[in-house]
């Protein structure tokens, strides 16, 4: 794809899919930076006599999951940790910049941290329900509606580490939806968000598998879910934002409220300005302080 057609795509419905956009090398650090948490967790766990077991012998896509089927867990998340180069490296990657150039401008900045999620075999929990991402990133409680980026450019990038297929839970999206404007729902005790009307019923839902190096470019209020992992193996992938960078992008008053409300409750680094860019070492220090 050219990046006229990126952008166009992208501007018609909601998101865009661009293959090949990182190459394989690019992402085994964050592979190994998944086996090192899951092999000290096995091993604490294993010492404590929490764990039969290290499952040393399983694959990347099935020592997890034998894990936590065996201690009886299913996480909705990822809990090891999600700080590192590995992630710097991972938000400053050139090909997903350039793209990120043309649908959001010069001035970006990342939000600073990732959703890197393992989708376990037949675990209910990680089938995330219909939602768009300013819902999530701007409710923090449970059952509390709030409302502040819904006039905010801002872009989700979501990567898959291992290959995406509507057998392990790819991505689903409702093509054109974004331009629903931000539609009513809330966390509920889980802390999933849920629509409350029936966007299957507004729009045609369509999968979107994925090979890995793709990712896929969603808008904020791009309607989406991923559903059960059917399969033995663990789908894992991961995905982070991106938003307009508040004192240096071109912004009205209501959008640079909203990112400053994104900036405030974030730990944002700068990827891409006309001017100077977040290094990983003054990044690592806010983190650190915030």
């Amino acid at each position: 794809m050219t990046n006229q057609e990126i952008k166009e795509s992208y501007e018609q419905n909601g998101y865009v899919v661009v293959e090949n956009i990182i190459d394989e090398s690019e992402l085994d650090p964050m592979r190994d930076f998944i086996k090192v948490k899951v092999d000290k967790h096995a091993r604490e766990q294993y010492a404590e006599g929490k764990l039969s077991s290290l499952y040393a012998e399983k694959s990347f896509t099935r020592r997890y999951a034998a894990i936590c089927k065996e201690q009886g867990l299913m996480p909705r998340g990822w809990y090891l940790g999600s700080f590192g180069r590995e992630f710097y490296d991972l938000y400053n990657l050139p090909g997903i910049l350039r793209v990120l150039g043309f649908l959001l401008g010069p001035e970006v900045s990342n939000i600073g941290g990732p959703a890197l999620r393992t989708k376990l075999p037949d675990c209910e929990i990680t089938s995330f329900p219909w939602h768009q991402d300013s819902q999530y990133v701007d409710q923090s409680t449970i059952g509390k509606k709030e409302r502040h980026t819904d006039h905010l450019h801002m872009v989700t990038v979501w990567v898959p580490l291992v290959e995406a297929t509507i057998e392990n839970g790819c991505c689903w999206v409702i093509p054109g939806s974004h331009r629903w404007g931000r539609l009513d729902g809330a966390r509920g005790e889980d802390s999933n968000v849920r629509m409350e009307e029936d966007v299957e019923a507004r729009g045609t839902p369509v999968p979107v598998p994925l090979k890995t190096g793709g990712a896929i470019f969603f808008s904020n209020l791009c309607v989406h879910c991923s559903k059960m992992n059917t399969t033995n193996d663990s789908r894992w992938s991961i995905d982070f934002r991106y938003f307009p960078t508040p004192e240096r992008a071109e912004l009205d008053p209501e959008q640079r409220k909203a990112a400053d409300f994104v900036k405030n409750k974030t730990r944002p680094l700068i990827v891409l300005s006309k001017g100077p860019t977040t290094s990983f070492e003054e990044w690592e220090a806010s983190h650190h302080n915030k």
